[in-house]
């Protein structure tokens, strides 16, 4: 193989054909997946904006006359406060973040030491 033979504009090359469909293969995935990360991120902002107004909601019923006891128990209402809460992953050890950069330093040990 030369140089030469791989430029653009020289042919088609047999290959080409293959690679371009699996190209294309992959950009309609990474459009569809930025497509549902866009849509994630509304559904996310819109329940944000709803437990919010539930929030409120819930605190207007109680500064109405209803107990906590009275929403959550007969009416079934959720407990605003007892709603899961964002989080972004379970904390680490302080350790466990010591011995990933240590394993992706040296990559000999880093598999086998750290666990």
């Amino acid at each position: 193989m030369n140089e030469g033979t791989h430029t653009t504009g020289q042919g088609e090359h047999p290959i080409d054909q293959k690679v371009l469909s699996l190209m294309d293969r992959r950009l309609e995935t990474a459009r569809a997946l930025a497509d549902s990360a866009s849509e994630v991120a509304a559904a996310r902002a819109a329940l944000e904006t709803a437990q919010r107004a539930y929030v409120d909601s819930f605190k207007q019923a109680e500064k109405a006359g209803w107990e906590k006891k009275q929403l959550t128990g007969h009416l079934g209402f959720e407990e605003p406060g007892r709603a899961p809460r964002k989080r972004t992953a379970t904390p680490k050890p302080a350790t466990t973040g010591q011995d990933n950069t240590a394993g992706n330093a040296g990559d000999s040990d880093g598999g086998t030491g750290g666990e």
